[in-house]
């Protein structure tokens, strides 16, 4: 009798241990009745979609907040759609019966429910270093009191995004007497050690904005981790706050600029998957193969074949596929999975 209390409670861990990472994933009956099939089907995959998405979610949080994303439109849930997998598909008249197991993107709904209060994450923790040069002047500023630019960080206060949080440089760096304007932009090893020291985080980014003749805004943002820089100008069109569209752009860029640093560390090989892409003309084509090769971690888009309104392509990427699937869904594409190739929306 003891013997079988000790292999119950040696199944009982092993049972609790494998309940306590959560499934992202959900298998959804569907029976719908439509005016055609296709209605029916278009009709089942939202259904599933949306109820894969708040069954998920009421393992995260509390039903408060699953009301809240039951506000969620349908074009909003899709987003956060990594797969579907259909198995016993019944198909005719008017009819579509299946069970629909529908794959989440983990990252994308934990980011979004920790940006909106719903769930607590573990942040990254990223100090942004605003270098501001204005027009007509050849001299960049810090520190000075008409650096418009950092003053503009400073009254955003705390910046989250996703699972990053970013500190604008204060006054309590100032103790660090190399560190001014040129030291931040041509910033050495000895500056970048203090700064990672006081700050407890080796993520620095410094924000460089240069004001242009015409009142545009270039803005180079640099990483100073991994040694990389990227850059966007911000059109003046005198209708709203440029440095608010500056900062609201230059946090999508440093959040890119992490990814990509993640994908580059982490993996050095490359993957291929198969894919088609229904499209409605050529243009509409090429303009989606120039965003799928824009995805910082696309290698390249390889177009084997055209023909009855779909092309057939492979795609080289570095990484996961979660993580292509993410880059993806913040495109606005969304995929669903067939038996050897991927079907690209």
């Amino acid at each position: 009798m003891k013997k079988f209390g000790f292999l119950f409670f040696i199944c009982m861990m092993f049972a609790f241990g494998a309940e306590a990472k959560l499934q992202f994933s959900a298998p959804i009956d569907v029976d719908i009745t439509a005016e055609d099939a296709v209605q029916a089907k278009e009709q089942a995959m939202r259904q599933a979609q949306r109820e894969a998405f708040l069954e998920i979610a009421g393992k995260l949080t509390d039903a408060e907040n699953v009301a809240k994303l039951n506000e969620l439109t349908d074009d909003e849930i899709v987003h956060f759609v990594q797969s579907v997998g259909v198995d016993n598909e019944k198909i005719g008249g008017n009819k579509y019966v299946a069970t629909l197991t529908i794959q989440l993107d983990e990252s994308l709904m934990r980011d979004y429910m920790a940006e909106n209060g719903m769930i607590e994450i573990e942040t990254t923790e990223l100090l942004v270093i605003p270098v501001f040069k204005p027009e007509n002047s050849y001299v960049p500023l810090l520190w000075e009191g008409n650096n418009v630019w950092r003053q503009n960080w400073l009254s955003k206060g705390l910046i989250k995004f996703g699972s990053m949080q970013m500190h604008t440089i204060g006054e309590h760096f100032r103790q660090l007497d190399r560190l001014n304007a040129d030291t931040a932009l041509y910033m050495d090893t000895v500056v970048y050690d203090a700064l990672s020291q006081m700050n407890g985080s080796d993520k620095i980014y410094v924000a460089y904005a240069e004001t242009m003749l015409n009142g545009d805004l270039k803005i180079t943002i640099k990483d100073e981790k991994n040694k990389a820089e990227d850059s966007f100008t911000v059109l003046n069109d005198n209708s709203d706050n440029i440095f608010d569209k500056a900062i609201e752009k230059s946090v999508m860029f440093i959040s890119n600029m992490e990814r990509r640093a993640g994908y580059q560390s982490n993996r050095a090989t490359s993957n291929t998957l198969n894919a088609v892409y229904m499209y409605a003309d050529m243009k509409d084509w090429l303009s989606k193969s120039a965003m799928l090769s824009a995805l910082p971690m696309v290698e390249g888009v390889d177009t084997k074949s055209f023909g009855g309104g779909k092309v057939n392509f492979s795609l080289r990427y570095l990484g996961t596929l979660d993580e292509l699937w993410t880059a993806m869904q913040e495109q606005g594409l969304s995929h669903e999975a067939a038996d050897n190739y991927y079907i690209i929306r």
